[in-house]
């Protein structure tokens, strides 16, 4: 058995269910139960047991966005103002209002977050960098615009099948 971090205990048959999900959430549960080589019955519980302890948050469908013609993809780093009252929880809730924002983290070193934008042109990038993160309580910004994807990828490594 592996101890999480949170007290959810998973052994070698609950890595192998976990690995089947993230390669596909849609597989049918009989195919599941075969993969791993449970009952179906047996193989529901673990599911159930999973989704109950936290472990799977929720299913999802990954988007193409290069099919959806969303062009622009990139990276800003950004610095909240130290001496504006309030600025980090500020600039935290305006980026969680842009919907161009797709992931944020607060981060260490010279900048205070990393955000990850996806936009279908420049002009709205441009709108963002030069109106919506125009505040006072953002000190400074750097962006970078993403070329070439080499890996994306959710999937939290557990094991190999």
């Amino acid at each position: 058995m592996i101890e999480t971090m949170h007290k959810v205990s998973v052994d070698k048959q609950d890595l192998l269910i976990l690995n089947a999900l993230q390669e596909n959430s849609r597989i049918p549960r009989l195919e599941l139960a075969e993969r791993v080589n449970l009952s179906s019955a047996q193989c529901f519980r673990r599911v159930k047991r999973l989704e109950e302890s936290g472990l799977i948050e929720r299913y999802s469908i990954k988007l193409n966005a290069d099919k959806l013609g969303m062009d622009v993809s990139a990276v800003v780093m950004i610095q909240f103002n130290k001496s504006e009252p309030d600025a980090r929880n500020r600039l935290i809730a305006l980026l969680r209002r842009i919907d161009i924002v797709r992931q944020g983290y607060s981060i260490t070193g010279e900048y205070d977050f990393l955000v990850m934008i996806s936009c279908y042109t420049m002009k709205e990038f441009s709108h963002l960098i030069n109106h919506q993160f125009q505040t006072s309580y953002i000190a400074g910004m750097h962006s970078y615009l993403l070329m070439d994807c080499i890996k994306n990828s959710h999937a939290i490594p557990l094991m190999k099948d």
